[in-house]
């Protein structure tokens, strides 16, 4: 991604009243920066609403989905792909873990405006099927961007997809296998956008670097996942976009 060489208050400003978003509310009006986050922008307009809002911190200029406004606001990605087979982790039974497969599923993704970090275990947009067992733990929810099985040593089975086409970001991260005779693959393609990911053993899992310990039954916290800005264009078809400006 090429980065421009302007001057931030003027550039900045410019552009997000040259790019509104349609039925998004911008928080430019009440401030001649762009707020950084959304409690910026609650603090600017205690009546601002749920929706969507453009974003100025560490560089980039993006959109993001604000949520809980009236409350704790929050950030959070809209994703495009969210059909069958897109945008989930799957623990698979079998084995050591007998139940059904777990599988969470997600429409958004929370990320921190500061490092565009993604926390994979903020289910808040997210919903999960399955339950199944390992040891006497009732598994019944995954975070994002992993895979699991407790099958048998050395077999991948679990399953994981990451499919970020149609928003402005890219996966700038690795992803590491962790757990007891362990194995998986992270396999990445379309730009960096979309990761299939394979993950399992006896127990093993993936999981984005670094590898976390045991990632079934996830809680919010859990900034794992490094994401940056990934279209040439400054604007796409759903109205979100995101630039680095140096």
């Amino acid at each position: 991604m090429p980065r421009f060489s302007f001057r931030r208050p003027a550039f900045v400003l410019a552009l997000a009243i040259a790019l509104p978003i349609a039925g998004a509310t911008t928080a430019h009006a009440a401030d001649p920066l762009i707020p950084g986050t959304c409690q910026d922008i609650h603090h600017q307009n205690p009546l601002a609403k749920d929706g969507n809002y453009i974003l100025y911190n560490n560089g980039n200029l993006f959109t993001v989905f604000c949520y809980d406004m009236t409350g704790t606001p929050r950030e959070y990605i809209n994703l495009a792909m969210t059909g069958a087979g897109q945008n989930f982790s799957q623990y698979t039974a079998g084995g050591a873990s007998p139940g059904t497969n777990v599988r969470t599923t997600f429409t958004r993704l929370r990320i921190d405006p500061a490092t565009l970090t993604v926390d994979i275990g903020d289910l808040t947009f997210a919903t999960s099927t399955g339950s199944l067992m390992q040891g006497g733990t009732a598994v019944t929810s995954m975070p994002y961007g992993a895979a699991m099985s407790c099958a048998s040593p050395q077999t991948a089975n679990g399953v994981g997809n990451i499919d970020l086409r149609d928003t402005p970001f890219k996966v700038d991260n690795t992803f590491a296998v962790a757990g007891y005779q362990a194995t998986g693959t992270a396999t990445v393609g379309s730009d960096d956008q979309v990761v299939n990911l394979s993950g399992g053993g006896y127990c093993g899992w993936i999981t984005p670097s670094p590898a976390m310990y045991n990632p079934f039954n996830p809680s919010p916290g859990e900034y794992h996942l490094k994401l940056s800005c990934a279209k040439q264009s400054l604007v796409l078809s759903r109205g979100q976009f995101c630039i680095h400006i140096s």
